[in-house]
């Protein structure tokens, strides 16, 4: 029983210092005033903007600079065009998309980074 003992104490105390090391670092962080990479990355706005039947504004934000691609694929997963590709600043980027080739139907924009992919569906009147 006391080799358990000492087992769970051994555990706990190693547990402790990783805690205690883990404190240190976000606090050092917030006295250097820097932030931890986010895993939250890209963020497509949560809402598509209409100009009008055809046009439509994504807005994308990214927390550091990255390669981005935007591209719009139909409901069976068919790419049906390429919106931008190119690299990009950290913040929030606004593009205007012409759709008036597409037919109506349920679509989805892929917005994808160095680090991650997200994606939007719509419906095209």
């Amino acid at each position: 029983m006391k080799g358990t003992l000492e087992t769970l104490r051994d555990t706990l105390l190693v547990f402790a210092v990783i805690m205690l090391v883990y404190i240190l670092y976000k606090r050092l962080l917030k006295i250097l005033g820097k932030k931890e990479k986010s895993t939250r990355y890209p963020t497509l706005g949560e809402e598509l903007h209409w100009k009008d039947a055809k046009t439509a504004t994504f807005s994308v934000v990214l927390e550091e600079d990255s390669k981005l691609e935007l591209m719009v694929f139909d409901n069976a997963g068919n790419k049906k065009m390429d919106v931008i590709q190119g690299p990009y600043t950290t913040g929030a980027h606004s593009f205007d998309v012409n759709l008036q080739a597409l037919p109506a139907g349920k679509y989805y924009l892929k917005v994808i980074s160095e680090h991650q992919e997200a994606s939007r569906y719509f419906d095209l009147a």
